[in-house]
């Protein structure tokens, strides 16, 4: 004869609580949630915790939390993960990856304020009302110009959690020479649309070359993708002042002075060599 689903039930509940170690049971009262049938359990079964359990709507609510934290760990993981995927693809060369504003070497009072000026920078760029204001780094080499750039880079990937790029002039012009050839997986459209990326995109060593029509025309075309993207773009050259436009062209200098863009001169001796006047 089939037994009753009730009792099979029953004869279920009883196996499952012997399994867990069940020893007993007794009326429970909850202050939160009122009466309740208390369990006590003896830890040699799967309950980890021996003794009484307590309320089960108490118990629940807290697997749950603990549920919930674990998710909230687990995401915040995640996107630590992902920002430090985008610091290591921002193109940031290998010898400047540990460089920060916290370990610039401020060698004189110019120094400071331009340290300051750059984090003033970070600030204002991580900001959504920033304007697409662009940035000038002037001078002469080895004052730790890179240094900050690319502290400003990892500085505003990790603060708004979006893409910023690091680009040397020669680098952008041969990636847009590549699109010429025969078989290439990029126009020279995708090109200054792959340079207009990107939260913030740094365009270092401006000024080494001969600067061509070709490389004038380059120079125009990537900062004024960013431009009309409303983008910031920090330039960083040895030239002075005087002699940028002669490279880039006005309209590319005009690009990025428009809208308070700033320009930063590092005109004292290099440190590299031991001077910081």
């Amino acid at each position: 004869m089939t037994q009753p689903i009730s009792e099979q039930i029953e004869s279920l509940e009883d196996r499952l609580n012997r399994k867990n170690g069940l020893t007993d049971k007794r009326k429970g009262e909850c202050e939160i949630h009122g009466e309740f049938e208390d369990k006590h359990y003896s830890g040699e079964g799967n309950i980890v915790t021996p003794g009484w359990a307590g309320c089960p709507t108490c118990k629940k609510l807290q697997w749950d939390e603990e549920a919930r934290q674990q998710v909230i760990k687990e995401n915040a993981e995640r996107e630590v993960r992902r920002i430090n995927s985008m610091v290591a693809d921002s193109g940031i060369p290998s010898r400047f990856r540990k460089k920060s504003f916290d370990n610039f070497e401020a060698v004189n009072q110019k120094a400071a304020s331009h340290l300051a000026k750059v984090r003033e920078y970070a600030d204002l760029i991580s900001k959504d009302d920033h304007g697409g204001r662009c940035l000038l780094m002037l001078g002469k080499v080895g004052n730790g110009k890179t240094h900050l750039a690319c502290a400003l880079i990892e500085s505003v990937i990790r603060e708004t959690r979006q893409p910023s790029y690091y680009w040397t002039f020669s680098e952008l012009v041969r990636y847009v020479k590549a699109s010429f050839s025969k078989g290439a997986e990029h126009s020279e459209e995708d090109a200054y649309k792959d340079f207009a990326k990107g939260r913030l995109a740094v365009l270092d060593e401006v000024g080494m070359q001969n600067f061509t029509e070709f490389e004038q025309a380059v120079a125009y075309e990537a900062i004024n993708a960013r431009y009309l993207a409303e983008r910031p773009t920090v330039l960083i050259t040895n030239l002075q002042a005087k002699d940028l436009p002669l490279c880039v062209g006005e309209r590319v200098v005009d690009r990025l002075r428009e809208g308070g863009g700033r320009a930063l001169d590092f005109d004292w001796k290099s440190y590299r060599v031991g001077g910081a006047s």
